[in-house]
């Protein structure tokens, strides 16, 4: 493989993270928490029903191969378009703020091993997700809550600005068949989850734990979902 393939699968196949996130600390609530089948739906109605996200994801992890440690952008729903950077290791060497676009069904990766912004290298041909379809509401992330099996819920807790927000907590296992949804080559048959969400019902914290990547170790990868309704305007690089 040569080190511009490298580069490229090494970036998408860690985007598939975007879809565990950061928790909110603070006093518990006094808000009753929902059940998972209640909650669980409505996170999954807001989520396919947002016209974008604004998302970030980070690690502290290292599963021992070409990987994600960092990610931020925005992902908006139709048409299915993603904007953002991303941090992580490709051929052992560490990158950074790698720009990545991905519009109208083509992705674009720039960095220095590809010469700058490049589309020689698409999903299909790595084995890889596309960040612009990760709000599908059959194959993208949403359908990972709905599928999870086991999820009890936990209590409920004050976070957020001035600790206004009320956050009810979930954990359960997602399945291995809705991750390779999103990503064809995930190695694990089941992965732990916590969710977490607010008292209006978006989903804002998830933590998925598992072995995501072919011949590694176990990652825990958490996301925030910091914005919901983002409209943005997402082109192809000139």
């Amino acid at each position: 493989m040569t080190t511009s393939t490298r580069v490229a699968a090494g970036i998408l196949t860690a985007l598939v993270a975007v879809g565990g996130l950061s928790a909110c600390s603070g006093d518990k609530g006094g808000s009753e928490t929902p059940s998972w089948s209640t909650a669980g739906a409505k996170a999954k109605d807001l989520l396919d029903s947002t016209s974008g996200v604004e998302v970030s994801l980070s690690t502290a992890d290292d599963p021992g191969v070409d990987y994600l440690s960092a990610a931020s952008g925005t992902i908006i729903a139709d048409p299915p378009a993603f904007e953002g950077k991303v941090n992580g290791k490709v051929a052992g060497f560490s990158v950074s703020d790698v720009p990545v676009i991905s519009v109208g069904g083509t992705l674009w990766i720039n960095h220095v091993a590809l010469g700058g912004w490049s589309d020689r290298f698409q999903p299909d041909q790595l084995c890889a997700p596309d960040p612009a379809k990760l709000l599908d509401p059959s194959t993208g992330v949403s359908s990972v809550l709905t599928s999870s099996t086991g999820v009890k819920a936990g209590s409920s807790e004050r976070g957020g600005k001035d600790n206004k927000e009320i956050f009810h907590t979930y954990s359960g296992t997602a399945t291995g068949d809705a991750i390779r949804k999103i990503l064809p080559c995930a190695e694990g048959d089941a992965f732990k989850a916590t969710y977490r969400i607010d008292d209006k019902g978006y989903l804002r914290t998830a933590r998925l734990s598992g072995t995501f990547f072919p011949d590694s170790d176990p990652v825990t990868y958490t996301i925030d979902l910091t914005q919901y309704d983002v409209t943005k305007t997402i082109t192809a690089p000139r």
